[in-house]
């Protein structure tokens, strides 16, 4: 029915495309569309709207600068070049691409590239779902809408992180899987490997497409012969096809033990947010909340109408497994609405138009007869002001205007954020300054960094591995790189349980950069250690243990240290 609806509409913009002038033509030509200035306003409300908050609150986008600005320098490092516990150790780098893409745009334009980079993205995401939405017949105004509420879900992703990656990949993957469920077409399948190949090389969200795929395979084998468009066995081969073709990395096998190491890790779901369940109390995720519902009350109305058969099997499968890995992790609430809501759409397209709201109203009397009247007349002229949007923007080929509108934000970061002519930025990213160290980060690189092995937070590790190049962190937010010992540890010293002051004898910790507030705090200046705060700001404090029990606490003569030579070397970053 939706593509029956979606032909028709195509061919009355083509007819109506007909009458126009060769000017008109022209113009329609060179005007956007309204998929084309939904990209564009995303895309400038992130790089000028949003600016410095895309790159985060926790530090990962200041490490993945820095490993992307060290393989295009040294090449990928094979060895772990930040955690001074694992200095040297073989390590697993599984988002390079992303990373070196990261930093060709700060390259470009320092923060302000890669928040252009984050910004495009998202753009590409967004506009993407748009046409997901009207591929599945939904007039330009509805799909508009629907985009504009998957969008606000996916700014739980939105900080400048190799999973904006799979955003795209995965909202193509489940695109192309639609498509050969419905043609059965072969040669699709075996797009599947290749997308793989890549995607595993910028971020690990093809499991997820691993699921898709995995489910669709079952559920086309569930299925009775006389239902199946597509072929199971063939399926079958292109899983199996995408998991090989995740050997296409630098690291071949070692990259299956680094991601089972990582998911048999018990403590990851501790520190890190994305692998906790969603909090049902913040605006976001009650929007989650509404869409499935949404979602259901528009499939529970599709199959009343078609008499228990308007639900598509895939759509219900897929998107039954993936709500529920969203209930489970807030990870996969970004990824929802990429997923789901073109299901939606295809239900809404289905369920009631006018002109049977007028058939029903004919039947009721009283007070209902008038409420579906109401609601017969409204729907009517939604409808119509629906089909003449949908025949223009059938009729404009914009696309033109977004070329334009990442050249000039290309032409804005390569200027320093300043329009031509002007003195004042436009776009100036700076990392939050009330939420990372970065007035204390200030200080120590005026009067220098202590002398020893220092301690800091999980969140502030990553912004460390970035701006103070030669401090080797304790620990940062690459979960995936160190043990569950390390991470038990370091639970124990912030959290100041037991055994916590040991610890920092164990790891011949001299000096701790920590929040200004933390318990810890508090504790190391009741155990002797000299606090003070570091910077202006109430953020971070510097704690030096006593001199009498490590030695050669003094500051390294206000430089950082002699590693920062061989930093800048390999980075290439100049302070």
């Amino acid at each position: 029915m939706n593509e029956a609806l979606t032909r028709t509409q195509r061919n009355a913009s083509a007819k109506d495309g007909k009458s126009l002038t060769p000017g008109e033509r022209a113009a329609a030509w060179l005007m956007p569309s309204l998929g084309d200035a939904l990209f564009i306003c995303v895309f400038a409300f992130g790089l000028i709207g949003l600016q410095g908050s895309i790159l985060g609150i926790d530090g990962d986008a200041g490490w993945n600068i820095a490993l992307g600005l060290m393989t295009l320098r040294g090449g990928l490092p094979r060895t772990e070049p930040f955690l001074s516990t694992m200095l040297g150790q073989p390590v697993v780098h599984w988002e390079w691409l992303s990373q070196v893409v990261y930093a060709l745009g700060y390259l470009l334009g320092g923060l302000n590239g890669v928040v252009a980079i984050a910004s495009l993205l998202v753009a590409l995401t967004i506009r993407g779902l748009y046409g997901a939405l009207r591929r599945r017949g939904m007039s330009p105004l509805g799909a508009a809408a629907l985009a504009c509420l998957g969008g606000a879900l996916v700014m739980l992703s939105w900080t400048a992180r190799a999973q904006l990656f799979s955003l795209l990949f995965t909202l193509w993957w489940g695109e192309w899987l639609w498509r050969y469920w419905r043609d059965g077409a072969r040669w699709r399948l075996w797009l599947f490997p290749a997308v793989t190949a890549l995607w595993a090389n910028f971020h690990a969200g093809y499991l997820g497409g691993f699921a898709l795929l995995g489910a669709a395979t079952a559920l086309a084998f569930a299925l009775p012969p006389d239902r199946r468009v597509s072929r199971p066995g063939e399926m079958a081969l292109a899983l199996a096809g995408s998991i090989l073709a995740t050997l296409l990395t630098p690291w071949g096998f070692d990259y299956w033990r680094h991601v089972i190491a990582f998911a048999r890790n018990p403590l990851i779901p501790l520190l890190t947010q994305e692998y906790q369940s969603p909090n049902f109390h913040q605006g976001l995720e009650r929007l989650f909340l509404a869409l499935v519902f949404a979602l259901v009350g528009a499939w529970l109305l599709a199959a009343w109408r078609a008499g228990g058969r308007g639900v598509e099997p895939l759509g219900l499968t897929l998107c039954a497994l993936w709500t529920a890995l969203a209930f489970v992790y807030v990870r996969f609430v970004p990824l929802w609405p990429l997923i789901c809501l073109p299901y939606m759409a295809q239900a809404l397209v289905s369920v009631r138009s006018a002109a049977s709201l007028t058939k029903d109203a004919a039947g009721w009397q009283g007070w209902r007869g008038r409420v579906m009247t109401w609601l017969a007349a409204g729907a009517g002229r939604l409808a119509a002001l629906s089909r003449r949007v949908d025949v223009v923007d059938r009729m404009l080929r914009g696309a033109l205007w977004s070329v334009i509108a990442v050249a000039l934000g290309a032409a804005l970061v390569a200027n320093g954020g300043a329009l031509p002519g002007q003195s004042r930025p436009l776009v100036s990213a700076h990392w939050d300054t009330t939420r990372l160290p970065v007035a204390a980060v200030a200080v120590l690189r005026r009067e220098g960094i202590p002398r020893g092995r220092g301690f800091n937070p999980y969140e502030w590790g990553g912004y460390l591995d970035f701006a103070l190049p030669g401090y080797h962190v304790f620990i940062d937010s690459r979960s995936d790189v160190y043990s569950s010992q390390l991470l038990s540890d370091y639970l124990t010293i912030t959290e100041v349980k037991p055994g916590w002051s040991h610890l920092l004898d164990q790891y011949h910790i001299a000096w701790a950069l920590i929040p200004a507030d933390a318990p810890l705090r508090q504790a190391l200046a009741l155990s002797g250690w000299r606090c003070q705060a570091e910077g202006n700001d109430g953020v971070a404090a510097l704690c030096l243990r006593p001199a009498n029990t490590t030695p050669g606490l003094e500051r390294a003569g206000g430089k950082v240290n002699d590693q920062e030579s061989l930093w800048r070397r390999t980075t290439g970053i100049v302070w």
